[in-house]
C-alpha cells in the first residue's frame, strides 16, 4: 500500500511504468551533476510550502491503508495529520487514541504491574508486511514524539490504558528484543525518563538507558535498516538529552558523540553534486536516476542531521543544498503514489530541519 494523492495528475506514458516503483525522470543525466537549484525562495518558505502541499495534497484512509502508512504520517505531521475514516475526516492521533480501528495496529493487555495493580499495553510485531509494526517499539516511538503526557489515555476495544502502560510494557519486554534493535526503544525512554534511568525487566535483570546506547554502538550501521540512520537518530536524541541534563559525556556517551560526528562527516563527504545524499546513505558514494530511491536516502539522512547536527552545521551550504534538492524531488514526485515510509521520513526530516532553523534564528 502506498501514500496516494487526492487529485488526479496526468503523467506521460513514458514515465508511468517507472512510477510504480519510484519516480525516475528520463531527463536526469546518466551521472550526477551540480544542479542549478532555485535560490530565489528562502529555505524557510520552501520547506513550509513543501510540507503544506504534501499534507493537503495526499490522503490516507483507514479503509485502504494500514498502520504502517498512518503511523508514518503521524511521524511527519503529529497531531496535524488527518485520515479518512468511515465517519469522515478525523485527526489521526485522536482517532488512534480513541480506539479507532487501524489495520495492523494490534494492541493487547500485557503484564500486571504497580500498586494498585495496572496492566501493561503490548503492541504486537508484524515485520516485513508494510502493514503492521515493523520494528520493536516503532509505534511507541512515533506516538511519544507527539508531545503527549504519560497520563494520556489509549482506548483498545473495551479497555482504557494510559501511555505509561505502553511504555512500561516496552521496558518490561526488553529481553524479547532478540534483534538487538533498540533504535525506537531509545526514543520514548529518552523523552519520558532521564538518561540515568534504570528498570527491572521480565528476566529479572536490571537495564538502563546507557545499556541500550552501548548495545546500539556495537551494531553495524551499514548492515542496519536504512543505513543505520534510525540507530543514529536514537543515539542523537539520547545524547542531546544527556547534555541538556548537564550530565557527563564520558564512556559510551563519548563514543556515541564520536560516532555521530563521524557519520555527519560521512554524509557530507559522500553527498552527490546535485545535493542529494548517497543511495548508500552514509557509507560510500552512490547515485541513482530513481527519484523514489533518492527521496528515501536523502530524506533519512536529512532526518538524522536534523536531530544530530549543530545549528552551525545545519546552516552550512552543503546541508542547505540537500534541503533544496529534497524539496525539488518532492515537487517532481507530486501526483505520484509513493511508499509511505520513504515519503514521510523525508517530510519528517524536513519538518525537524525547519523547526531547528526557526529555533536557531530566535536566539
Amino acid at each position: 500500500m502506498r501514500c496516494s494523492t487526492s487529485s488526479i495528475v496526468l503523467i506521460p506514458a513514458c514515465l508511468l511504468a517507472g512510477l510504480l516503483v519510484g519516480c525516475p525522470l528520463a531527463t536526469d543525466p546518466e551521472q550526477p551533476v551540480a544542479l542549478e537549484l532555485d535560490q530565489t525562495e528562502s529555505l524557510e518558505s520552501l520547506a513550509s510550502r513543501t510540507l503544506e502541499r504534501n499534507l493537503r495534497g495526499r490522503s490516507l484512509s483507514t479503509e485502504t491503508q494500514g498502520a504502517w502508512q498512518i503511523f508514518h504520517g503521524l511521524l511527519a505531521y503529529g497531531s496535524d495529520f488527518v485520515v479518512q475514516t468511515r465517519d469522515g475526516t478525523q485527526g489521526a492521533l485522536d482517532y488512534l487514541l480513541d480506539g479507532g480501528m487501524i489495520n495492523g495496529f494490534e494492541a493487547n493487555p500485557g503484564d500486571s504491574y504497580g500498586d494498585p495493580p495496572r496492566r501493561g499495553m503490548r503492541v504486537e510485531m508484524d515485520p516485513s508486511t508494510k502493514v503492521g509494526q515493523g520494528h520493536r517499539d516503532q509505534w511507541l516511538a512515533i506516538v511519544s514524539q507527539c508531545g503527549l503526557p504519560l497520563e494520556t489515555e489509549v482506548r483498545v476495544d473495551e479497555r482504557t490504558f494510559q501511555l505509561r502502560d505502553w511504555l512500561w510494557q516496552a521496558e518490561y519486554d526488553l529481553p524479547r528484543n532478540l534483534e538487538l534493535e533498540f533504535s525506537w526503544t531509545l526514543i520514548p525512554l529518552t523523552i519520558y525518563h532521564d538518561t540515568d534511568y534504570r528498570w527491572i525487566a521480565r528476566d529479572g535483570m536490571e537495564y538502563s538507558v546507557e545499556d541500550l546506547v552501548d548495545s546500539e554502538l556495537r551494531q553495524s550501521l551499514p548492515a542496519s535498516v536504512c543505513g543505520g540512520t534510525h540507530r543514529l537518530i536514537g543515539l542523537a536524541m539520547s545524547l542531546k538529552k544527556r547534555r541538556a541534563e548537564g550530565r557527563s559525556v564520558t564512556g559510551v556517551w563519548k563514543q556515541a558523540e564520536e560516532l555521530i560526528n563521524e557519520s555527519i562527516d560521512l554524509a557530507r563527504r559522500n553527498q552527490n553534486p546535485d545535493g542529494s545524499f548517497s543511495v548508500a546513505y552514509l557509507h560510500r558514494p552512490g547515485w541513482t536516476r530513481d527519484l523514489g530511491e533518492t527521496l528515501g536516502t536523502t530524506g533519512h539522512v536529512l532526518e538524522f542531521l536534523a536531530f544530530a547536527a549543530s545549528d552551525q552545521t545545519l546552516s552550512e551550504p552543503w546541508v542547505e543544498r540537500s534541503v533544496r534538492r529534497l524539496c525539488q524531488v518532492l515537487e517532481q514526485c507530486e501526483g505520484t503514489d509513493l511508499e509511505c515510509g520513504v515519503l514521510y521520513h523525508a517530510l519528517h526530516g524536513l519538518s525537524e530541519y525547519q523547526q531547528r532553523i526557526a529555533s536557531a534564528q530566535k536566539i
